[in-house]
């Protein structure tokens, strides 16, 4: 599943798409309830963000 998440930042939109990653079978008890969720930055997010990054560093 693939879910968008759009905010809008003083520096511009910021977007977003997570990905959610479950472990096991319905059988397995142990890995049934266990699931990853995971948010990557889009391609001009990431440059938006590591410019927010650089300007703390100064």
């Amino acid at each position: 599943m693939l879910v968008p998440l759009r905010l809008r930042k003083p520096q511009g939109p910021l977007s977003f798409f997570s990905m959610t990653t479950v472990f096991g079978t319905p059988v397995d008890i142990t890995l049934s309830e266990l699931a990853i969720e995971a948010l990557f930055p889009a391609a001009a997010t990431a440059d938006t963000l590591c410019a927010m990054a650089d300007a703390r560093r100064v």
